[in-house]
């Protein structure tokens, strides 16, 4: 295991999260830590002056989008149309699905939501906003909608050259009123280090800002220009002409942002705890987390997987890591120097996943520490918030 990651590792201070009493594998977050995670971005939009809509499929709890809200943002982001209609029961009242969404049966639900909150929605082709706009024309209203634009993923979204002409025609969808462009800016995960995440973060806020301009010389009034990873925000935010973030992850932080330097065990909200459930040759031992648990997602960018290799950071375990998951296992062998530390079965083990929305979507159910103590717990959303 690297020197880096045995270093991080062993600045775990006071009692280990894996002593509370959690049936495992468990999901604990700490409310402390939490609350502090989302003064500080909710600090960064202030000082910044753009909107922060923190993005609220990674966790799917009522609970967290409140307390989001509470502690300064202005709104949630969510992946689907069933996300919306929870939060919005809940009490939330301005959301954006940043996913798009096509035909009548959505078009429905949403012009239903649209009459209790402010909403919305997403879209990256004349087709899919006429398939929404004619729901909301015949209701003698509109839909308001913004262009997602592909930064460099490749996932949905228009190119910046098309972009003027797509917006145009989306400006021209009867029922639409299009408000802003938007994107996540995910190839910042790949940065090799902090200097060349920052770089990469300014040069997305830039170029969204840009196509901005190229599709408002078209007549689109284009007042929202959105951008959203929490890898990014805290660059992206002060670059002049973005008026919206839209970061998840910030709010627990993971081993993914450990390693882009964006956080440290102490910036962490969020612990998987594990069980040891056997070790049968000093090498390697098994847990009972597994794919269902953590993922089997491996730090994004290759440039850390050498200092933060496997599936998730073990705490108080430094030298073993998590090698391979089955559904319900956890493959641990050392990479440590020397002998390995044994695990005895029956140790817990206090775990930072690697991508955090993976383990709240796994678990769905969350413990809450304050000062130490679990206080209660928070639960997820249901299936149906999926579709």
């Amino acid at each position: 295991m690297s020197r880096t990651a045995v270093a991080i590792a062993n600045d775990a201070n006071g009692a280990s999260w894996a002593d509370l009493p959690v049936a495992t594998p468990g999901l604990v977050i700490d409310l402390d830590v939490l609350d502090r995670n989302l003064d500080e971005m909710a600090a960064i939009a202030r000082s910044a002056k753009v909107e922060l809509f923190p993005h609220a499929k990674t966790h799917r709890m009522a609970e967290v989008g409140l307390r989001q809200i509470e502690h300064g943002a202005d709104g949630l982001c969510v992946a689907k149309l069933g996300e919306a209609e929870a939060f919005a029961a809940a009490g939330v009242k301005r959301l954006f699905v940043a996913n798009p969404i096509v035909g009548a049966d959505k078009a429905k639900r949403a012009l239903e939501l649209s009459r209790t909150v402010d909403l919305t929605l997403a879209t990256d082709s004349e087709a899919a906003a006429a398939s929404i706009g004619a729901t909301f024309v015949a209701a003698g209203t509109t839909a308001r909608m913004m262009l997602a634009i592909d930064s460099g993923l490749g996932r949905e979204g228009v190119t910046a050259d098309k972009a003027p002409d797509v917006a145009a025609a989306i400006h021209a969808v009867p029922g639409v009123e299009l408000v802003g462009i938007y994107t996540h800016e995910g190839t910042t995960y790949g940065a090799k280090d902090h200097p060349d995440l920052a770089s990469r973060a300014r040069a997305a806020g830039a170029f969204m800002v840009g196509v901005a301009e190229t599709i408002r010389a078209r007549g689109v009034p284009l007042p929202i220009v959105s951008l959203g990873a929490s890898a990014s925000a805290r660059e992206v935010a002060h670059v002049p002409g973005v008026t919206q973030i839209r970061p998840g992850i910030y709010a627990f932080n993971d081993v993914g942002q450990i390693a882009l330097g964006n956080a440290s065990l102490d910036t962490t909200a969020i612990r998987v705890i594990a069980t040891v459930v056997s070790h049968p040759e000093p090498e390697r031992a098994c847990i009972d987390a597994g794919s269902k648990s953590l993922s089997t997602d491996l730090v994004p960018a290759s440039a850390h997987r050498e200092d933060f290799p496997g599936m998730g950071l073990i705490v108080n375990a430094p030298g073993w890591v998590i090698e391979r998951m089955s559904e319900e296992h956890g493959w641990l062998r050392w990479h440590g120097e020397g002998a390995p530390i044994p695990l005895p079965v029956g140790m817990r083990l206090e775990i930072v996943p690697n991508h955090v929305c993976m383990a709240f979507a796994m678990l769905r159910r969350a413990s809450i520490v304050d000062h130490g103590k679990i206080v209660g717990h928070w639960d997820g959303f249901g299936p149906g918030a999926s579709e």
